[in-house]
């Protein structure tokens, strides 16, 4: 006897009839008509060289043969798994042994980075692993079709155009040096702001394309000293040195570190929002729209505004938005 994919509906059926052995209820559960069900068990008996069920000489109902006796509990079986198939499979992040790949930017590790792996550790599951990764920006979205990347968190421009996003909050970029720094405090030009020496931060791609191309735009290259890969080492160089770096306002007056003196940029940048992207495969995946839910609390509100800009600030090195930034 050789089962064939097509013959799943006639178990399906013979499920029921060798439940109920009454053709008429067996087809009030299945929602078919009596003659159709009639038409199925006569394939079904073709199918399995056997009566299976037989008219009971009471009158009541139907009597199974040794053969369907023999089906019913391994056929019970395996239509209880397949009926798996479509419910969604709960999750628990106290007993989940799920693992959380997220490749982000380097300023939304510093805000949310310790409160993802805190919101871990606060299951007390050894089991659940939170993994930050690298993958470059060419690569994203076969990582995560490949199911290598399971959340991606970086400036919405970022983003691929395939995947699901969702802004988590408005980025503000600042100047900042360290206080006493022998430039003082006036306000900057494009000028003076290209003049300084300057820490920049790999990881955050989207926000060194966009300063660079303002900065053309206006006739003027930024002098990259040091290049580090993560905004705590450029707060840490910046504090003990005469050089600069942008990085977001968010991390420039992150508590529990020495001041620094913040300023506004002389040029404006295009969208910088932080953003959550995924792909559609996870939309309804239970783990994933528990993370998701995760970074959505754990949002960090814009930080306060830098220094405000003079009148002369107001008037030098400005210039039009440069959406370009290729």
């Amino acid at each position: 006897m050789n089962i064939r994919p097509s013959d799943l509906p006639l178990l399906v059926s013979l499920d029921a009839l060798l439940e109920l052995k009454n053709v008429t209820h067996a087809a009030q559960r299945l929602h078919m008509s009596q003659p159709a069900l009639s038409s199925q068990l006569a394939r079904l008996r073709v199918l399995f060289k056997d009566p299976l069920l037989m008219p009971s000489d009471t009158g009541r109902g139907m009597v199974a043969t040794p053969r369907a006796d023999q089906l019913a509990s391994p056929l019970r079986e395996a239509i209880g798994k397949l009926s798996l198939l479509g419910k969604d499979s709960a999750f628990d992040p106290a007993t989940s042994s799920a693992s959380f790949r997220i490749a982000a930017a380097a300023d939304a590790i510093g805000t949310l980075g310790a409160g993802l792996a805190g919101l871990i550790q606060a299951q007390g599951n050894p089991k659940m692993r939170l993994e930050f990764v690298h993958v470059s920006s060419d690569t994203r979205l076969d990582a995560f079709e490949n199911g290598e990347l399971d959340l991606l968190i970086d400036h919405v421009q970022a983003v691929p155009d395939a995947l699901r996003l969702r802004r988590l909050r408005d980025e503000r970029y600042v100047l900042v040096q360290r206080r006493g720094h022998p430039r003082g405090t006036a306000a900057l030009s494009a000028a003076s702001y290209s003049r300084l020496a300057h820490v920049q931060i790999a990881h955050a791609q989207a926000c060194n394309l966009a300063i660079d191309a303002q900065l053309r735009h206006l006739g003027h290259t930024r002098q990259i000293a040091v290049t580090v890969s993560q905004c705590a080492t450029a707060r840490d160089i910046v504090l003990g040195t005469d050089m600069v770096a942008t990085m977001p306002a968010t991390l420039a007056a992150e508590r529990g570190h020495a001041p620094l003196d913040c300023f506004e940029l002389p040029f404006p940048l295009p969208d910088m929002a932080l953003a959550m992207a995924w792909h559609r495969r996870n939309d309804a995946h239970a783990a994933h729209r528990w993370l998701r839910e995760r970074v959505l609390e754990l949002r960090v509100p814009a930080a306060p505004a830098a220094a405000a800009p003079t009148a002369a600030r107001r008037t030098a090195g400005r210039a039009d938005l440069v959406l370009s930034v290729s």
